[in-house]
């Protein structure tokens, strides 16, 4: 696994540590678990790396479509919350993971354009995949 094809992410940690290191394409970022889980807090945890995914995606998507609009979009911030709700189960009793966004806009949008932005946010690509289902499988390399 060389993890510098497009669409190929290599998470690789070592012996009695979290601390992962993960290669995407060129980059290389730590990812790890809080003190309080046994990790020594070095990075993110997956499951905000998730959330980053989201946020980020929810960003670029709104900047290109007004940019491809022409309207006045000066900065866009997404804020996200994961949440499990004690009610929400699936399969297996765990908790349904839900994802609760905020978005802010700058620039001197009008309500029309600030409707539909709005929207638009909901068709990110991440959005997609984490609302439509993922199918993964796991197999064994040598």
């Amino acid at each position: 696994m060389s993890g510098g094809d497009a669409g190929t992410v290599v998470a690789r940690t070592g012996a009695g540590s979290f601390e992962t290191s993960v290669r995407i394409r060129e980059h290389e970022l730590r990812v790890d678990e809080p003190v309080a889980q046994g990790g020594t807090d070095t990075g993110p945890m997956p499951s905000e790396l998730v959330a980053a995914a989201l946020a980020s995606c929810t960003t670029i998507t709104l900047h290109m479509y007004a940019d491809r609009k022409g309207w006045p979009l000066e900065a866009v911030e997404v804020g996200v919350e994961r949440r499990s709700e004690p009610g929400a189960r699936r399969a297996g009793g765990r908790a349904t993971p839900r994802y609760a966004c905020t978005v802010r806009f700058t620039g001197p949008l009008d309500e029309t354009q600030v409707a539909r932005l709005l929207e638009i946010a909901e068709r990110c690509p991440v959005h997609r995949q984490l609302a439509g289902g993922t199918e993964i499988t796991t197999e064994l390399i040598d």
